[in-house]
Formats: structure tokens, sequence, C-alpha cells
């Protein structure tokens, strides 16, 4: 089963698993280190980006909010392994600010010797793995008021840390982004992320998953939004894109929904690229939900929650 969990990871991230070799990555997981509610949207969110997940997404979304507001969230993902997110937002001398925090850790992986001589392969019991990055973030409206104004700017450093068994390695990373508000109903973005350098283990170095994002929101109503986002990863070449929309039903509940172009659905499963979710607004708290099914292989589901002050 743990062997089936490694090969889960490594289909339903967007590209491929933790090898090292032509066209490969190491830290993988900042691939879906996001929101539940961005998770919700396919990942079509940072042309939106209105809320402490914009750490983990975009940088320049937290100029597109006011005031103080944290946010704590979780996911079971596939196999036992478990993910969790924390991001803060607030403003200190005029400008936005954010801090994030990401860790993933999977248990139980079974861990075998060399082949004897006749040919029987012993085990040596199990090992675990985990991965965990730390992000500081800064944001400003109005970059460059006089050549392009509306024009929103933001960028982040992190420290990305990955543990295997006894080995570990740590890389160093920043993310840059912008948000066009090209009219009151279109934001444009684009965002360059996890540039920076590589992760060594022992001998051989992975670079990290460099992402470059374009995206678009189109703010329907004050009811809907709805987004598109196209994803490239520059070293994996791959590109995912993205589509995403968020209905608030009434003031106090959104329905969410999206899809991923760019999976494997001919072994995952032609649900898998679909996410679906709900927020619910309680006594200043925001409750978010995202269900993404992966066919045979289970669903993930991803909780959290945010509050503002």
């Amino acid at each position: 089963m743990k062997k089936l969990f490694i090969l889960s990871i490594a289909l339903s991230l967007p590209a491929g698993a933790y090898a090292s070799g032509a066209g490969t990555t190491a830290a993988n997981f900042l691939k879906v280190a996001m929101s539940p509610r961005a998770v919700s949207m396919a990942g079509a969110f940072s042309a939106q980006a209105d809320d402490p997940g914009a750490v983990f997404i975009n940088p320049a979304g937290l100029a597109q909010f006011d005031g103080r507001a944290a946010a704590l969230d979780f996911s079971t993902y596939l196999q036992d392994a478990k993910m969790g997110n924390l991001s803060y937002a607030g403003t200190a001398g005029g400008r936005r600010f954010g801090f994030g925090a990401t860790f993933l850790t999977v248990g139980g992986i079974e861990r075998r010797g060399l082949s004897d001589s006749a040919g029987v392969v012993p085990e040596l019991g199990t090992f675990g793995s985990s991965d965990m990055a730390v992000t500081l973030a800064y944001a400003a409206k109005d970059v460059m008021p006089g050549a392009l104004p509306r024009l929103d700017g933001g960028f982040a450093v992190k420290v990305v840390r990955s543990t295997i068994y006894d080995k570990s390695a740590v890389a160093l990373a920043a993310d840059v982004g912008a948000i066009y508000r090209a009219t009151p109903k279109i934001n444009l973005s684009l965002a360059l992320q996890n540039f920076g350098t590589k992760m060594k283990f022992e001998e051989e170095a992975d670079p990290l998953p460099v992402c470059l994002r374009a995206g678009l929101l189109y703010k329907a109503s004050k009811a809907l939004n709805v987004a598109g986002e196209v994803s490239e990863y520059l070293l994996d070449e791959k590109i995912y894109p993205a589509v995403g929309a968020e209905y608030w039903v009434r003031p106090s509940f959104a329905l969410r929904g999206g899809y991923k172009f760019g999976y494997d659905t001919a072994n995952l499963g032609s649900e898998a690229g679909l996410s679906l979710g709900f927020g619910v607004k309680v006594a200043g708290l925001d409750v978010d939900y995202a269900f993404l099914p992966f066919g045979d292989l289970g669903s993930v589901h991803r909780f959290g929650f945010r509050i503002g002050f």
C-alpha cells in the first residue's frame, strides 16, 4: 500500500515524482501548497488571491485586501499523508506583508534491503519523510503609478527543507508576482514561483519546481467570480490550464468549482482534475472545504479556517 501511495503522489501532482534526472524536480509538495479556497477553484486563483493564502500562489494578492487575517488548513492526502498550511497577512508602515508555512509528512513507508542469495528482499522496517517551507512575503499597491496605474506587486522569499529517512536537504527560493486591475471587473496576473537553489541530499542535486502562472479574474457580479489560469512548470516542461468559479449563493455561503487540464486521466480516471468546494462565513470565521477525486486511488479532502481581525 505504501508503494501505491508513492505512485499516487507521483501521478496526482502536476508533474513527476522525487527521482533525479532530466525533467524532474525536488520539493514537489510546493505545487499543491495553496489554500482550500484556491484548490476548490482548480488553483485558478493568482488573479484573485484576496486572502492570506496569497502567500502561496501570488504575493501581490496581499495588496488586494486590507486589515489583518490568519488562516489554517489541513489535508488528508492519499494513503495517510498529512499536509497543512498556516498563513497570515497584515500591514506595517503602510505596506502589506504576509507569512506562510507549509508542512507535508508521510509515515510508514516500507524499507527493504538488497536481495540475498536466495533472491529474497528482506524487510528492514519502515521510515518516514517530511517537507517544510517557510515564506515571508511583501506587497504594495500601485507600484508604477506613473507608467502603469492600478498595478500591484509583491515578492516573497522562502526556505524549503525536505527529509527522507535520515537524509535532508535545504534550498532557498523566491516568488515574484503582479496583479493588474485592468477594469473594475477584470484582473490580470503574472507570477513566478520557486526560483532558487537546488536541493542536494547526497551527490546529485535537483532543482525546485519553478512555475510561471498567468491568470485572469472576471468579476461577473458581486456574487460571482470566474477565473482562468495557465501554469507552466518550466523545468518539468508541463503546462496546466485551469478554470474555476466562486458563487456566493448568499453573503454567508459560497459554492466553488473548477477543472485543471493536463492530468493523466487514462490512469487516474476522467474525474481527475475536477475540484469542488464551498465556503461558509460564521460569526467572523470563514470555513472552507475542497474535494478532489482521483478515481481508484481515492480522494483528497482539504479543510480550512480563516479569521480577520
